[in-house]
């Protein structure tokens, strides 16, 4: 504050000059007033001299306070703020940081030290993540923060920078609230004894009462341990609510609820399984009992005894190690016959399409198909993909013995020309979209069938009229045989026909060593007295001199990277329709040696690379090729990889096929396992 004396001076300066003025003007008249209104003047100029001083210094005292109390409270608030804050230079070495961000990183950062030894790569290198501002959520001693990253430029939409801005908020209280609700979460399992008819065929009331009482003892267990709520709806099927913290602990010990109920063992010849299916996630109670039931169905038809979980739109399966076994009942390929004869009465043509790429189980059970259409008086036609070795070797075939199937396998584009509103389409030998030999054709025919024996994949083609899915069965050419006996009782083979048939469940049953039962040896007996023939069928599978040459080659070339398991490599294959069936029979020839349980052979073409696996029953390499992307049956599966070597996927395949074979031998050396 300015004294009194300026204070004053200050109010009446102005006063004091006009005063000055009007007598330095009357003493112009009057000499006497001169020197008076003179002395006026430079008093006036002196004391506002003084005055403009005193404020400039006043002023820059009062500046010199605010800067400084700013300057104090942006420190206070910077160290005080609970946001972590520190400046990196552009080479990561540490230039500031405030104390919470000092406290939250434990003491590391210190002057001078870099940014990756206080916030340690690899997801926080700092190379990385100075390209660009960014935000993501990082783990730091057991809490949690979102990390925001700024860089510090010279000029504005620059790519130089000269350093890095680091912020840090502590959201650990909303992590673990979001993990607690999330943990909360209502989730739904529909559990099925899958083979409940089985397992009680052939035993007596009292047996029949101590299995069940034995799997509803598991089941009722399994339920407790997890606080689950249980309720039991017929002699075969439950329901269970739980929460997902219950579910992650299902996940991380793998249901090993399956293998319990498996080994019960109280009389029945035949052990118990279970099919699971939990759904969790899902906007309505509604949405999850329907996804449960859908996934149980899914279950069911990729063999039952196994857990599948719907959890964020995504599905994961647990179990289906061991093999199916086969059904007996030849109820539902009755039900099936009598459909599908009338859906195609119903219709003027039949496109029968299989796989690209096509095998003589496809063909085989197109050939069926396209039989049972023509005893009906319809116009069918077969669909080919237009590769495959099988497809050249079946067409000599049908010219040689039918003309009639030679003139009706055409490709996509044929197929289109001639589909009507009222045209049937039916899919053999696979469920798969992505699979069909022509995807035109499977989008521009709206009523589908589909038959198959492979284990139903998660993307099964929507919205089918008819559904013959039997992973139980050999081949589909196994199930289109039992069709056929069961589609017309005046429906009559001839040789071709048969031998197609016939030549589909040789290759699928690898002349009749794996995947068969009984129904199997039925189906080729009837073939057998419908008229195939043998020597017929073994003129197909006869190979040229270089592809015995080149599967020898892989035979004697394969390595055994660990007990049961021979893997071997084709280099620089060629992209033919030959190299995929020298793959095949590689890999079947290598699982007959002693010792071997899983034989893997892959081929490096320029369009990438294929793999082709086989089991001797006793590992499931269907569960080996589903984690690279594949799928198959259980001792016959594969998958084809885009820009991938056979060296940089190799120790995946060795450590998948590690995994199954430990747990065969796990199987094997627990007696109430086996049977």
């Amino acid at each position: 504050m300015f004294n009194k004396k300026w204070s004053f001076w200050g109010d009446n300066k102005v006063f004091i000059l006009i005063i000055g003025i009007l007598v330095l003007i009357v003493g112009i008249y009057e000499y006497l007033f001169l020197p008076l209104g003179i002395a006026m003047l430079l008093g006036v100029y002196f004391f506002s001299r003084r005055l403009y001083r005193s404020k400039e210094t006043w002023f820059n005292h009062y500046l010199d306070t605010v800067v400084r109390n700013i300057e104090r409270a942006n420190n206070y608030a910077i160290q005080q703020l609970p946001i972590g804050i520190a400046v990196f230079e552009e080479d990561g070495k540490l230039q500031w940081k405030n104390e919470m961000f000092q406290t939250w990183v434990a003491g590391k950062a210190v002057d001078g030290a870099y940014f990756d030894d206080i916030i340690p790569p690899p997801d926080n290198n700092f190379e990385t993540i100075s390209l660009r501002d960014s935000e993501k959520q990082i783990k730091l001693n057991d809490r949690f923060f979102k990390m925001t990253v700024k860089r510090i430029q010279t000029q504005e939409n620059s790519a130089n920078f000269t350093g890095l801005v680091i912020y840090l908020q502590d959201i650990t209280d909303k992590e673990r609230q979001k993990k607690k609700f999330d943990d909360e979460r209502v989730c739904l399992a529909a559990v099925q004894f899958d083979n409940y008819s089985d397992v009680m065929k052939g035993l007596n009331e009292s047996t029949r009462a101590n299995v069940a009482v034995e799997v509803n003892k598991a089941v009722s267990q399994w339920a407790e341990e997890m606080n689950a709520y249980l309720v039991r709806h017929d002699e075969d099927l439950f329901s269970i609510c739980f929460n997902k913290a219950a579910l992650q602990e299902c996940i991380k010990h793998k249901f090993d609820i399956l293998d319990k109920v498996r080994e019960i063992k109280v009389g029945n010849k035949i052990p118990p399984t279970i099919s699971i299916s939990i759904a969790c996630e899902e906007k309505t109670l509604q949405l999850l009992g329907q996804k449960a039931q859908s996934g149980l169905d899914l279950a069911l038809g990729r063999g039952g005894d196994q857990a599948v979980v719907a959890v964020a739109g995504e599905m994961q399966f647990f179990g289906g190690k061991n093999l199916v076994q086969a059904k007996s009942t030849r109820v539902r390929a009755r039900i099936v016959a009598q459909a599908l004869h009338e859906l195609m009465l119903s219709s003027d043509k039949i496109i029968v399409m299989g796989h690209v790429n096509e095998d003589y189980d496809s063909l085989g059970a197109a050939i069926g198909v396209a039989k049972m259409a023509f005893s009906l008086s319809k116009e069918a036609y077969i669909v080919a993909s237009g590769q495959g070795y099988s497809l050249d070797k079946m067409k000599e075939l049908a010219e040689e013995n039918d003309a009639v199937y030679s003139s009706i396998i055409i490709d996509g584009q044929a197929a289109l020309d001639r589909i009507t509103p009222k045209t049937l389409l039916i899919l053999v030998d696979h469920h798969r979209a992505m699979l069909s030999a022509s995807q035109e054709v499977l989008c521009a025919i709206s009523k589908k069938v589909i038959i198959d024996h492979h284990r139903r994949a998660e993307d099964l083609i929507k919205n089918s009229t008819l559904l013959y899915l039997e992973p139980l069965s050999s081949s589909t050419s196994e199930l289109v045989a039992e069709l056929i006996s069961y589609f017309d009782d005046n429906l009559l083979l001839n040789a071709s026909e048969a031998s197609a048939l016939y030549a589909g469940i040789v290759v699928d049953t690898k002349n009749f060593a794996v995947q068969t039962g009984e129904r199997t040896f039925e189906a080729a007996a009837f073939l057998r007295r419908n008229g195939a023939d043998p020597s017929l069928v073994h003129r197909l599978f006869r190979d040229e001199r270089t592809t015995v040459m080149q599967k020898a080659k892989l035979v004697a070339e394969a390595r055994a990277p660990l007990p049961g398991l021979v893997v071997s490599v084709y280099e620089e294959a060629p992209v033919s329709d030959t190299t995929s069936i020298i793959m095949a029979q590689a890999a079947d020839e290598l699982v007959t040696m002693s010792d071997v349980f899983v034989s893997v052979v892959m081929a490096e073409t320029e369009s990438g690379l294929l793999v082709s696996a086989r089991s001797d029953g006793s590992v499931n390499v269907q569960v080996i090729m589903e984690e690279l992307g594949g799928g198959g049956h259980q001792t016959v599966a594969g998958v084809q990889l885009k820009g991938v070597k056979a060296a940089d996927i190799e120790d995946q395949i060795i450590e998948l096929a590690r995994k199954q074979i430990e747990e065969r031998e796990t199987n094997e050396s627990n007696s109430a396992a086996r049977y």
